[in-house]
């Protein structure tokens, strides 16, 4: 009764793909995937047939059913090979068609010739044993096919997937019932009865699926993407099918007639067989001589320029790893695009002189190299990747091009690729043989050129901010060298009133002895700047609790001899800030000269100077007032405070730029109240020193001692 619930089945299956195949027909407007899907739903009905005679007359034609059902199993894998590589602009198949399809074939003979010897040696039970390899090898084809589909379906663009959504369901079906059927039979060493004879209906269930797309895609016109990497992998994993098989096999065999040492021979063979396809998948050079066999015989053109270039910009980009400077990025990143394990960079000071980079897994000349300056002329005019085994067999091609004897020298020495940037010569990389031989053609040059171009801007980049740091250290030594420059001027102004005042005072003892003082302040404050100059800053451990009225007092006192009209007051007593006492003396210093300058022109006694302290929420408050010529609010605005810009002669333009930033590090705010011909009033607000910033200075007075 199973071998006509089995007949009735299949016979259902033939109907259905005899009638597919017509309409097939019917609707073909020529091409090769109809052709194709034509001979896949024929070969099918064939076996569908066959297998319904099988089951009806007993079993009498078993081997036929076996090698028609890998028949029809190897037309659909054909069928979805035909929509991944069809060329959509030429109407052809693309050249990995060809190879996939062989490989395939390989696959299947292989599995029919396994079915032919277990009919030799089992008899009619053909898929029945513990060790079945007819089972094992319809399951790598069952996983091919799954793989194929589901290739098909995500690589299919979104707008087009539509129309094939129902084949990828229908074929995946097809195969995935076939993966469960005989994953079954190699659990239980035998195929079940029952999913073999349901295994028609199903097969004729998928028909109304495939009838569908076919519908929908008349001419199968899909646009479908095939990835470098889809067939890599699928190739990778074929491969290791057949392999798997062929050993499977052997071992079969060694043990089948190794006599007593035949399991010992079977399970050593087996482990020696994994051990090396694993060597062989986890090769360099293997991987290298696959991916150029595929991109040479699969495809158009050797790259994916996408994931080339997306590898390439992620290689030099990245930040991971402290250790690996940006030179080795770039030799990495260029070096992976022709599998070139090694490489050296160097940098072209000039015409005649190159100094290395960085070096990657080769011994390579250390330190600056001199060079013709015709190899970098050539480098710069041409722009061209240099093969240096082309060169020596054809030197005329590189118009007689003298290459450095050390660099030729270099063991394994193979292209040297131009790094242009803005049609200049930046450096060149040279390339070590690549792990498996390969052919150098327009397309590596062009793709090597570009990649080379873009590597340069980075490493140009790299030197531009090299040298802006560069250019800023040197900018903050001279800014502080012009503040330097700046408290030495005052300095100087306080020895000339000195000396001045020398020429009426010298024999007077008191006037001596407060000129000795003055000089050896002098001398300190000199021999701070210096240290500050040398050390790069300011010590910021000069901060301290500091009085203002005794500090505003003495620098009132100290200019007095200026102007009999400089005049101290002050509203409140005992306030202090927490401040460097020096900086905040030259503030006063600088605003009180100032202030004097802006009434120096003032000859008829009215000029005046006012210094206040005073006090107003928290804050201590110093102002500078004076009775001059004033400023107008642009020149407030736009030029007091820009540094290095000054109105006087012999100025430098930092003053009251460093005095505003002084006190806005305090914490406070400096305002200019001024107009012109009503005088200039320069007011301070910083805090005042609170009860709990004096107990913590004088924490850590005590902590210091």
């Amino acid at each position: 009764m199973t071998f006509d619930i089995g007949a009735i089945s299949h016979a259902t299956a033939m109907a259905a793909f005899l009638l597919l195949m017509l309409l097939v027909v019917l609707s073909w407007r020529q091409g090769y995937i109809g052709a194709w899907l034509t001979a896949a739903c024929g070969l099918t009905a064939l076996w569908a047939g066959v297998a319904a005679w099988n089951d009806w007359t007993g079993g009498q034609l078993g081997l036929a059913v076996l090698v028609l059902e890998v028949l029809r199993t190897a037309g659909w894998i054909a069928f979805l090979l035909s929509l991944l590589f069809l060329d959509r602009q030429g109407g052809t198949m693309a050249p990995a068609w060809l190879a996939t399809v062989g490989a395939i074939g390989a696959l299947c003979a292989a599995v029919v010739g396994l079915d032919i010897a277990a009919a030799a040696h089992v008899g009619a039970d053909m898929l029945a044993g513990a060790l079945n390899l007819p089972i094992f090898g319809r399951l790598i084809l069952a996983v091919a096919g799954l793989l194929l589909v589901e290739n098909l379906l995500r690589n299919t663009r979104p707008e087009h997937r539509w129309g094939i959504k129902f084949l990828c369901f229908g074929i995946g079906g097809l195969f995935a019932y076939d993966f469960f059927m005989y994953a079954d039979a190699l659990l239980f060493h035998r195929v079940n009865d029952n999913l073999g004879a349901a295994r028609g209906v199903t097969n004729a269930l998928i028909v109304p699926l495939i009838a569908v797309s076919a519908r929908r895609n008349p001419t199968w016109s899909i646009d479908v993407f095939v990835s470098r990497q889809v067939i890599f992998h699928s190739t990778t994993l074929v491969g290791a099918g057949v392999y798997l098989l062929a050993m499977a096999g052997v071992g079969y065999y060694l043990r089948e007639f190794g006599g007593e040492w035949g399991s010992v021979l079977q399970a050593t063979f087996l482990f020696a067989a994994l051990i090396l396809m694993a060597l062989v998948l986890f090769s360099g050079t293997f991987r290298a001589r696959l991916k150029e066999m595929i991109s040479t015989h699969f495809f158009s053109y050797k790259y994916d320029y996408r994931d080339e270039w997306l590898r390439f910009i992620g290689t030099i980009s990245s930040s991971t790893g402290a250790g690996v400077s940006l030179p080795m990025r770039v030799m990495e990143g260029i070096a992976g695009i022709v599998e070139s394990p090694e490489g050296a960079i160097w940098f072209c000071e000039d015409e005649t002189r190159c100094t290395l980079m960085a070096s990657w897994n080769a011994t390579v000349p250390e330190g600056a190299m001199e060079v013709d300056p015709s190899f970098t002329e050539f480098l710069e005019s041409r722009q061209a990747v240099i093969n240096l085994a082309q060169l020596e067999e054809r030197p005329d091609a590189y118009d007689g091009l003298i290459v450095p004897d050390w660099l030729r020298e270099i063991r394994r020495a193979w292209l040297i690729v131009p790094l242009i940037h803005h049609d200049r010569l930046l450096g060149f990389l040279l390339l070590g043989q690549p792990r498996a031989a390969r052919d150098v053609d327009h397309e590596d040059y062009v793709l090597l050129t570009t990649v080379g171009r873009q590597a340069a801007s980075y490493l140009a980049e790299r030197e531009t901010a090299r040298a802006l740091v560069e250019a800023r250290q040197f900018d903050e030594f001279n800014r502080r060298f012009a503040f330097v420059l700046h408290d030495i001027k005052n300095l100087v102004s306080q020895l000339s009133l000195l000396t001045q005042n020398a020429e009426k005072h010298k024999k007077n003892p008191a006037f001596q002895e407060d000129m000795l003082a003055t000089v050896k302040e002098s001398v300190d404050k000199m021999n701070r700047l210096l240290v500050r100059l040398h050390e790069g800053g300011r010590e910021a451990a000069a901060t301290k609790a500091v009085e203002l009225a005794p500090l505003m007092r003495g620098a009132v006192e100290r200019n007095a001899g200026r102007n009999d009209n400089l005049m101290f007051e002050s509203t409140v007593d005992g306030i202090s800030v927490v401040a460097d006492e020096e900086r905040l003396c030259a503030v006063l210093a600088h605003l009180i000269d100032n202030a004097l300058g802006g009434i120096s022109e003032m000859t008829d006694g009215t000029g005046r100077v006012d210094v206040r302290l005073s006090a107003r929420g928290g804050e201590a408050v110093i102002e500078v007032q004076d009775n001059g010529a004033g400023m107008d609010e642009h020149f407030v605005r736009n030029e007091l405070f820009r540094p290095f810009k000054s109105t006087k002669s012999g100025g430098y333009g930092i003053g009251a730029f460093e005095s505003r930033e002084f006190v806005r590090e305090l914490g406070g705010r400096m305002d200019v109240i001024s107009a012109p011909g009503k005088g200039t009033t320069i007011r301070i607000s910083v805090p005042a020193l609170n009860a709990s910033q004096e107990n913590e200075l004088a924490r850590q007075t005590l902590a210091s001692h």
